[in-house]
C-alpha cells in the first residue's frame, strides 16, 4: 500500500507516484469501497443449535416491536450529544432540539410509517467517511480509523433502537463481554486478567494467554452472519428486519481534504459512527465465546484457574480487545486455533495471528516455540497492556506507565491541532 504524506502544494500526496487532490480522492474511495465490499464465499456456516444460547423472551420481543411513542423519540433526541460532526445533509442534533416542537408531527408519522413497514429509510441512510488518525505520524492510509458521520435524521432511528435492545441485552451477552453493556465496569476485564497472571505466577501453574489483534473489526462483518445471530438468539422477524434495513442499503462517501467523494453502498460492515453498531457488533463478537464454551462442553479446550471459576476462565472482551486463556495443552490449543480460524470465516471477522501476542506459565514456557508455531504469533514480554493498562505478576516500575503518558499527549496533539487528520470536519 503506498504512503500518505503532506505536501505544500497540495494537503496530501501519495507516495509512489499518486499526486493530486483528485487522484488522492479517487485512491482512498477505491480503498474504502474494496474494504466495504461483498465478503468473500466460503462454505463454512453455524448450525442452528440454540439449547445453549440465551433467548430473547415473547414480552421482550413485544416490548422491541411496539408502536413508537413522542416519549421515547423526544429521549433519543434531546439524550444525543451537542457540537458533533454534522452529516451529509449539514443538520445538526442541535436543530431537531430546538425546533422538536415544530416538526416532533413528521418525526413521529415517519417512525409510524416505519412500524408498518412504509418507510424507505434508505433515502436517510447517508454518511460521510473521515479519516482520524491513529498514530502521531499517520503516512499510511491503514493508519486511519474510518468514522462514519451519518445524517442525524436517520440516527434518531438508530438511537431509538439502541435504547430498546439495550434493555433487553444484558442477559443475552456473556458476562465476559464488558463494553457498552448495563452495570459492567470497563476495569472488570483489566482486574480478572491482573488476578489470572497473578495466580498462574505466584503458584507456578501451567497455561497459557492469548492477546487477539483483530484487523478492521467493524468493517469486517458479515450481514448475514449478524442476522442469523440475531434469529439464533430469538429475536422476531420484524426486529430483525428493521436492523436489516439500518445496516444495509445505505451509501458513503469520502471525505479527503473537505471533498467529498462519490457516493458508494456497503456491503458489509458496521458504521463507526452509528450508535446502534456498538451493541450489534457485541452480538456478533460474542459468538466466539458461545464456539469456546461448547468445546469445553466436549473436553476439546480447557480453561485456566478453574479452582477459582468454575470450569476455569477462557475468555475475556472489550468489544474487540479479545484475551484468550488455555491450559498448557497442544492439542487443545490446536483446537483453540481451530475455534478462531472457524470464526473468522463465519463472521468476516480477521485475526491477525502475525500481531498478537501470546504468554507462557509454568510448564507451558518449555513450549513456547510450539505455541508460537502453532498461533504464527510472537512472544511477547511482560507487562501485558489490555485496554491500554500495562498488567505484570511483578510491580510495575515508572517505565511501564510511559506508554500512558505518551497515548494522553497524542490525544492531545491531535485534538489540538487536527493536523494529521484529512480534513474531516
Amino acid at each position: 500500500m503506498e504512503n500518505i504524506e503532506r505536501s505544500t502544494s497540495s494537503p496530501w500526496n501519495m507516495r509512489g507516484g499518486i499526486e493530486g487532490q483528485q487522484n488522492l480522492k479517487e485512491y482512498i474511495t477505491k480503498f474504502y469501497k474494496d474494504l466495504f465490499g461483498p465478503p468473500e464465499d466460503n462454505h463454512f456456516s453455524l448450525n442452528n443449535r440454540r439449547d445453549d444460547i440465551p433467548q430473547v423472551s415473547q414480552p421482550e420481543n413485544e416490548f422491541l416491536t411496539a408502536p413508537f411513542t413522542e416519549k421515547e423519540i423526544r429521549e433519543a433526541i434531546f439524550s444525543m450529544e451537542h457540537n458533533k460532526a454534522l452529516g451529509p445533509d449539514g443538520f445538526p442534533i442541535e436543530f431537531y432540539q430546538h425546533f422538536c416542537e415544530v416538526i416532533k408531527g413528521d418525526l413521529i408519522n415517519m417512525f409510524h410509517d416505519m412500524h408498518s413497514g412504509d418507510l424507505p429509510l434508505f433515502s436517510l441512510n447517508f454518511g460521510v467517511i473521515s479519516l482520524l488518525p491513529k498514530t502521531r505520524e499517520a503516512n499510511k492510509i491503514q493508519q486511519y480509523r474510518p468514522i462514519c458521520l451519518l445524517n442525524v435524521s436517520f440516527k434518531i432511528f438508530t438511537k431509538v433502537a439502541t435504547g430498546r435492545i439495550n434493555l433487553v441485552a444484558d442477559h443475552l451477552i456473556s458476562p465476559t463481554q464488558t463494553t457498552f453493556m448495563r452495570g459492567q465496569n470497563i476495569l472488570e476485564g483489566v482486574v480478572v486478567l491482573h488476578e489470572t497472571i497473578h495466580e498462574l505466577h505466584r503458584k507456578n501453574l501451567s497455561g497459557v494467554i492469548f492477546k487477539i489483534d483483530f484487523e478492521k473489526t467493524y468493517d469486517k462483518v458479515k450481514w448475514n452472519f449478524l442476522l442469523q445471530t440475531l434469529r439464533l438468539r430469538g429475536f422476531s422477524p420484524k426486529w430483525i428486519e428493521w436492523i436489516k434495513s439500518f445496516i444495509s442499503g445505505g451509501s458513503v462517501a469520502i471525505n479527503a481534504n473537505e471533498e467529498i467523494g462519490p457516493y458508494f453502498q456497503t456491503k458489509k460492515g458496521l458504521r463507526q459512527g452509528d450508535l446502534l453498531s456498538p451493541i450489534l457488533f457485541n452480538i456478533v463478537v460474542d459468538m466466539l465465546t458461545l464456539l469456546i464454551n461448547r468445546a469445553k462442553a466436549n473436553d476439546q479446550v480447557h480453561g485456566v484457574v478453574p479452582h477459582l471459576i468454575d470450569s476455569g476462565i477462557s475468555i475475556l472482551q472489550y468489544a474487540d480487545d479479545t484475551i484468550l486463556f488455555i491450559d498448557h495443552n497442544l492439542e487443545q490449543a490446536q483446537n483453540m486455533k481451530n475455534i478462531l480460524c472457524a470464526f473468522e470465516q463465519i463472521s468476516g471477522l480477521k485475526i491477525n495471528f502475525h500481531k498478537s501476542e501470546i504468554f507462557c506459565f509454568g510448564e507451558a514456557k518449555n513450549y513456547e516455540n510450539h505455541y508460537m508455531e502453532l498461533f504464527g504469533c510472537n512472544l511477547s514480554n511482560f507487562p501485558i497492556r489490555y485496554l491500554g493498562i500495562p498488567i505484570h505478576y511483578r510491580k510495575l516500575s515508572n517505565n511501564d506507565w510511559v506508554r500512558i503518558q505518551e497515548r494522553f499527549e497524542h490525544v492531545s496533539v491531535v485534538g489540538k491541532g487536527k493536523t494529521f487528520q484529512l480534513e474531516a470536519n
